[in-house]
Parts: structure tokens; C-alpha cells; sequence
């Protein structure tokens, strides 16, 4: 079944892990009514569109965009997009990872609940993708590619974050049990490694367990327990390409217990720590430039 009349996308091979990096950026005319979710992304996007109309869902709102606007997703964060059915938009996006991304956009003001932005300039706008998309195609020196690629997703960031600033454009204001729910989010994503528990969770928040575990399912596709579990998970994975050992890892990611954890790991990968250890060594070893 076709979804877009044209697609084009560009994919950087050489983004660095941990550092704020293009992974890959592309122009779409998605055909009429397509629509992306609702769903979760384990990186973030940036969505400009460049003629049409469409309607962009986070966090339990909906958000009409036309041409000029913009709109970003955050990891783990349950979206819907979906183009009109009488004037389908076009856009271009550039989708991007790195430890410190969340906080470079929290301090121009696009956060899961402010993360429409309006009036950006298209001819700007399409001037700086284009360079982005030219860097992450350099075959010559992929690395100073995505090095470039960097620069352009900052000046990209630098423009959406000066139009909250200058222009002092207003956003559909989220209740404030997403706004929450938000808090909830950050809460389980940076202490994974201390023992948690829903109750605790919601007392902190003020609400009743039941009352928080829907809100959170309905904002994130999963219940608070099961995001944990996911992002225990992923730090595991991490941390299993490095030296530390398997009772070391668990106790990092919140298991006091190695076996536990290797049963959970298990269940998460269908791998044991050590098996899962064992294949990214294997993997390394066959794209060594030596072999």
C-alpha cells in the first residue's frame, strides 16, 4: 500500500554514541490520511512541514499544523502524526540522539508538553536540512560528517528555540496530570538504579496508583513499572560493552540480585547477560579492521 508520493531520506553512518547526532534526515508527501502511531520512538525527531495540513498528538493533545510549523518527539513518548485528507502536508525531519539532548532542549523551551513551535522561517528552515542532509552523505570522511551534521542540527535547535524566545509564541497548555506525568517520566529515566516502586511514585506526584498507572499508559503506551523495566533494560545493554561484571551491572540498573537480573535480562533479549556479552564481542571482532 503506498504512503507517499515521494519519499527521500539520508542516513548518517558515523554518529557517535552518547554525543548529540544525526542519525538520519529526510523529505516526504505522504499520500492522504497516512498517519505514523499512535506510537513511542527510542530517539528524537524533528518534523517541519513544508505545505499542507496535518495533526500532530502528544501527552493526551492535539495540535492542527500547517506549513511553517514544527513539531518534536521525544523518546518514549506515545505520538500520533496523520496528514489531512483533503491537503496532505509535506515535510522534511531530522531524527537525532545523545545524552545531553533532552537538556539542550529543555533550556530553549521545547519540552514533551511545549513541543509545537510555529512561524519558523521555510526558506531558512530548508537552506540549513539541505546542508545537514549534504553533510551526513560525505563518503569521504563520514566522521567529519557527522560532525558537520551536528553543527546544522544546532543552528536548526537554535531556531525553534529562538522563536519561544523572541516571539513569544503560545502552545496549547497540557492539563496538569500530563504535566505530571512528565515528571514521572524523568523520574523513572534518571533514577532506574535505585529501588522503585509505583506507590512511592505516585505519592510523590500526588496521585492514587491506579489513577497515575492510567495516565502514564495512556501519555506512554506502557504502565510506569513496564517503562523501568524498558529503561533498566537498555541501560544494561549499555553497560554490558564495557568491563564491569554481570553483579556489577545489575546492581547499577536497581537489582540487588544477579540472578534476578539475568533472568529478567533474559526475558528482556531472550539472551543471558553473558550470552548477550558474548555476541557483541563476536560482533566486534568480525568488523575489526584486522579481520
Amino acid at each position: 500500500m503506498e504512503t507517499h508520493h515521494r519519499i527521500s531520506i539520508s542516513i548518517n553512518t558515523a554518529p557517535l554514541k552518547g554525543e548529540m547526532s544525526v542519525l538520519f534526515s529526510g523529505k516526504g508527501e505522504p499520500v492522504e490520511g497516512h498517519f505514523i502511531g499512535p506510537a513511542v520512538h527510542n530517539y528524537y525527531l524533528i518534523h517541519i512541514v513544508l505545505d499542507g495540513e496535518g495533526i500532530f498528538e502528544t501527552l493526551g493533545e492535539t495540535y492542527p499544523c500547517k506549513a511553517g510549523d514544527a513539531f518534536v518527539i521525544f523518546p518514549d513518548i506515545l505520538v500520533k502524526y496523520e496528514a489531512s485528507m483533503s491537503n496532505p502536508w509535506q515535510y522534511m525531519w531530522v531524527a537525532f540522539s545523545g545524552d545531553i539532548v533532552e537538556a539542550s532542549l529543555s533550556t530553549i523551551g521545547i519540552t514533551p508538553d511545549r513541543a509545537v513551535i510555529r512561524g519558523c522561517s521555510l526558506p531558512a528552515m530548508k537552506r540549513m536540512f539541505r546542508r545537514l542532509r549534504k553533510s551526513v552523505e560525505r563518503t569521504d570522511y563520514p566522521e567529519l560528517g557527522n560532525m558537520e551534521a551536528s553543527g546544522w542540527l544546532r543552528l536548526i535547535m537554535y531556531e525553534l528555540g529562538r522563536l519561544h524566545q523572541t516571539e513569544g509564541r503560545q502552545f496549547a497548555p497540557t492539563s496538569r496530570s500530563f504535566r505530571q506525568i512528565d515528571q514521572a517520566i524523568r523520574l523513572l529515566s534518571l533514577h532506574y538504579g535505585q529501588s522503585l516502586s509505583i506507590e512511592e511514585i505516585a505519592r510523590t506526584l500526588g496521585y492514587h496508583r491506579a489513577h497515575l498507572t492510567r495516565l502514564f499508559k495512556e501519555a506512554t503506551g506502557l504502565s510506569p513499572m513496564q517503562y523501568l523495566f524498558k529503561v533498566r533494560m537498555k541501560k544494561a545493554e549499555e553497560l554490558l560493552e564495557g568491563d564491569l561484571t554481570i553483579a556489577q551491572i545489575a546492581a547499577s540498573v536497581g537489582y540487588n540480585d544477579p540472578l534476578f537480573f539475568t533472568k529478567q535480562f533474559h526475558k528482556w533479549s531472550g539472551q543471558t547477560p553473558t550470552e548477550f556479552r558474548r555476541v557483541l564481542i563476536n560482533k566486534h571482532d568480525l568488523c575489526s579492521p584486522l579481520n
